[in-house]
Protein backbone atom coordinates (compact mmCIF):
# COMPACT_ATOMS: atom_id res chain seq x y z
CA UNK A 1 0.00 0.00 0.00
CA UNK A 2 1.64 3.07 -0.75
CA UNK A 3 1.47 6.35 1.57
CA UNK A 4 -0.63 9.45 0.50
CA UNK A 5 2.11 12.16 1.44
CA UNK A 6 -0.21 15.38 1.94
CA UNK A 7 2.37 18.07 2.23
CA UNK A 8 2.75 16.76 -1.85
CA UNK A 9 -0.72 18.13 -2.33
CA UNK A 10 -0.59 21.35 -2.72
CA UNK A 11 2.58 21.37 -5.39
CA UNK A 12 1.20 18.33 -7.63
CA UNK A 13 -2.47 18.20 -9.29
CA UNK A 14 -3.23 14.30 -9.40
CA UNK A 15 -6.03 14.32 -12.05
CA UNK A 16 -3.68 16.11 -14.41
CA UNK A 17 -0.64 13.53 -13.75
CA UNK A 18 -3.79 11.17 -14.34
CA UNK A 19 -5.36 12.79 -17.24
CA UNK A 20 -8.66 12.89 -16.14
CA UNK A 21 -11.03 15.35 -14.80
CA UNK A 22 -12.01 16.46 -11.09
CA UNK A 23 -15.54 15.25 -11.45
CA UNK A 24 -14.27 11.87 -13.21
CA UNK A 25 -15.63 8.72 -11.28
CA UNK A 26 -14.31 6.15 -9.19
CA UNK A 27 -14.69 3.55 -12.32
CA UNK A 28 -12.58 6.22 -14.69
CA UNK A 29 -9.60 6.74 -12.57
CA UNK A 30 -9.30 3.27 -11.35
CA UNK A 31 -9.06 2.36 -15.62
CA UNK A 32 -6.60 5.27 -16.17
CA UNK A 33 -4.52 4.24 -13.78
CA UNK A 34 -4.38 0.46 -15.05
CA UNK A 35 -3.95 1.84 -18.62
CA UNK A 36 -1.19 4.12 -17.55
CA UNK A 37 0.23 1.55 -15.46
CA UNK A 38 0.85 -1.01 -18.18
CA UNK A 39 2.53 1.60 -20.12
CA UNK A 40 4.99 2.35 -17.46
CA UNK A 41 5.40 -0.22 -15.85
CA UNK A 42 9.25 -0.62 -14.63
CA UNK A 43 9.07 -4.06 -15.64
CA UNK A 44 7.63 -3.28 -19.20
CA UNK A 45 10.02 -0.33 -19.94
CA UNK A 46 13.17 0.30 -18.94
CA UNK A 47 13.21 4.53 -19.72
CA UNK A 48 14.49 6.37 -15.70
CA UNK A 49 11.95 8.90 -16.65
CA UNK A 50 8.83 6.72 -17.56
CA UNK A 51 9.66 4.98 -14.10
CA UNK A 52 9.36 8.26 -12.62
CA UNK A 53 6.20 8.89 -14.15
CA UNK A 54 5.22 5.60 -13.00
CA UNK A 55 5.89 6.79 -9.37
CA UNK A 56 3.83 9.91 -9.89
CA UNK A 57 1.06 8.44 -11.13
CA UNK A 58 1.35 5.72 -8.78
CA UNK A 59 1.18 8.69 -6.13
CA UNK A 60 -1.73 10.17 -7.99
CA UNK A 61 -3.79 6.88 -7.82
CA UNK A 62 -3.32 6.26 -3.76
CA UNK A 63 -4.60 9.92 -3.45
CA UNK A 64 -7.36 9.10 -5.93
CA UNK A 65 -8.76 5.78 -4.95
CA UNK A 66 -9.94 5.95 -1.60
CA UNK A 67 -13.30 8.33 -1.50
CA UNK A 68 -12.47 9.41 1.86
CA UNK A 69 -8.64 10.67 0.88
CA UNK A 70 -10.20 11.85 -2.85
CA UNK A 71 -13.06 14.21 -0.91
CA UNK A 72 -9.66 15.08 1.66
CA UNK A 73 -7.40 16.33 -1.52
CA UNK A 74 -9.80 17.93 -3.27
CA UNK A 75 -10.95 20.48 0.02
CA UNK A 76 -6.94 20.80 -0.09
CA UNK A 77 -7.09 21.63 -3.83
CA UNK A 78 -9.99 24.17 -3.15
CA UNK A 79 -8.55 25.78 -0.02
CA UNK A 80 -5.52 26.19 -2.24
CA UNK A 81 -7.20 27.56 -5.43
CA UNK A 82 -9.23 30.48 -2.87
CA UNK A 83 -6.41 31.24 -0.60
CA UNK A 84 -7.72 29.78 2.46
CA UNK A 85 -5.47 27.49 2.96
CA UNK A 86 -4.43 29.15 6.24
CA UNK A 87 -7.48 31.32 7.10
CA UNK A 88 -7.71 31.58 10.91
CA UNK A 89 -11.11 30.12 12.26
CA UNK A 90 -13.59 32.75 14.10
CA UNK A 91 -14.09 31.44 17.78
CA UNK A 92 -17.21 31.41 18.73
CA UNK A 93 -16.36 32.02 22.62
CA UNK A 94 -14.66 34.63 23.88
CA UNK A 95 -12.67 33.02 26.12
CA UNK A 96 -10.92 30.74 23.67
CA UNK A 97 -8.36 33.32 22.86
CA UNK A 98 -6.46 30.63 20.61
CA UNK A 99 -6.72 31.08 17.02
CA UNK A 100 -5.69 28.35 14.62
CA UNK A 101 -6.48 27.33 11.24
CA UNK A 102 -9.39 25.33 10.80
CA UNK A 103 -8.21 22.73 8.36
CA UNK A 104 -5.30 21.56 10.84
CA UNK A 105 -5.75 19.31 13.96
CA UNK A 106 -7.07 20.03 17.30
CA UNK A 107 -3.61 22.34 19.14
CA UNK A 108 -2.04 19.67 20.94
CA UNK A 109 -2.10 20.66 24.91
CA UNK A 110 1.35 19.41 26.75
CA UNK A 111 0.07 16.99 29.31
CA UNK A 112 1.10 18.82 32.59
CA UNK A 113 2.36 16.09 35.01
CA UNK A 114 1.44 15.67 38.33
CA UNK A 115 5.13 15.59 40.08
CA UNK A 116 5.52 12.06 42.59
CA UNK A 117 4.35 12.99 45.51
CA UNK A 118 7.37 13.85 48.06
CA UNK A 119 6.92 11.09 50.40
CA UNK A 120 6.38 8.32 48.15
CA UNK A 121 9.56 9.20 46.34
CA UNK A 122 11.39 9.15 49.65
CA UNK A 123 9.38 5.83 50.57
CA UNK A 124 10.87 4.20 47.21
CA UNK A 125 13.87 5.83 47.76
CA UNK A 126 14.52 4.37 51.04
CA UNK A 127 12.99 0.69 50.35
CA UNK A 128 15.66 0.80 47.44
CA UNK A 129 18.73 1.81 49.80
CA UNK A 130 17.34 -0.56 52.22
CA UNK A 131 17.10 -3.57 49.91
CA UNK A 132 20.49 -2.89 48.79
CA UNK A 133 22.32 -2.23 52.12
CA UNK A 134 20.65 -5.47 52.43
CA UNK A 135 22.36 -7.01 49.55
CA UNK A 136 25.63 -5.95 50.37
CA UNK A 137 25.16 -7.77 53.98
CA UNK A 138 24.04 -10.72 52.52
CA UNK A 139 27.14 -10.71 50.04
CA UNK A 140 29.99 -10.04 52.83
CA UNK A 141 28.26 -12.15 55.72
CA UNK A 142 25.13 -14.48 54.99
CA UNK A 143 24.72 -18.10 53.68
CA UNK A 144 25.33 -17.46 49.78
CA UNK A 145 23.09 -19.43 47.72
CA UNK A 146 24.64 -23.02 46.79
CA UNK A 147 26.92 -22.22 43.33
CA UNK A 148 26.88 -24.98 40.53
CA UNK A 149 29.42 -26.16 38.82
CA UNK A 150 30.40 -23.06 36.92
CA UNK A 151 29.94 -20.43 39.99
CA UNK A 152 32.55 -20.22 42.30
CA UNK A 153 31.46 -18.13 45.85
CA UNK A 154 33.57 -15.53 45.10
CA UNK A 155 31.04 -14.84 41.03
CA UNK A 156 28.08 -15.17 43.74
CA UNK A 157 29.65 -12.82 46.10
CA UNK A 158 30.19 -10.64 43.39
CA UNK A 159 27.05 -10.37 41.60
CA UNK A 160 25.36 -9.89 45.02
CA UNK A 161 27.45 -7.13 45.12
CA UNK A 162 26.61 -5.61 42.21
CA UNK A 163 22.84 -5.98 42.63
CA UNK A 164 23.39 -4.40 45.85
CA UNK A 165 24.91 -1.97 43.95
CA UNK A 166 22.46 -1.03 41.48
CA UNK A 167 19.95 -1.31 44.57
CA UNK A 168 21.54 1.57 46.24
CA UNK A 169 21.88 4.02 42.95
CA UNK A 170 18.65 3.69 41.99
CA UNK A 171 17.34 4.61 45.25
CA UNK A 172 20.00 7.64 45.39
CA UNK A 173 18.45 8.62 41.52
CA UNK A 174 14.94 7.91 42.57
CA UNK A 175 15.76 10.74 45.69
CA UNK A 176 17.28 13.34 43.92
CA UNK A 177 15.26 12.78 40.59
CA UNK A 178 14.25 16.59 41.07
CA UNK A 179 17.39 17.96 41.89
CA UNK A 180 18.48 15.78 38.45
CA UNK A 181 15.69 16.48 36.23
CA UNK A 182 16.29 20.68 36.83
CA UNK A 183 19.78 19.89 35.95
CA UNK A 184 19.47 18.13 32.53
CA UNK A 185 16.91 20.41 31.52
CA UNK A 186 18.09 23.27 31.80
Amino acid sequence: MTRVRTREWSSTDYYAVLGVAPDAAANDVDARYRDLAKALHPDRNADVDDQERFKRISAAYAALKDPATRAAYDEFRARVDDGSLYAAATSASPATSVRRPDHLAPIRVPKIHDPMAPWLRSTIATVLIVLGAAAAVWALVGDLPAPNNADTPLAVQITLAIVALKFVVCGVAVARYPQLRARWHH
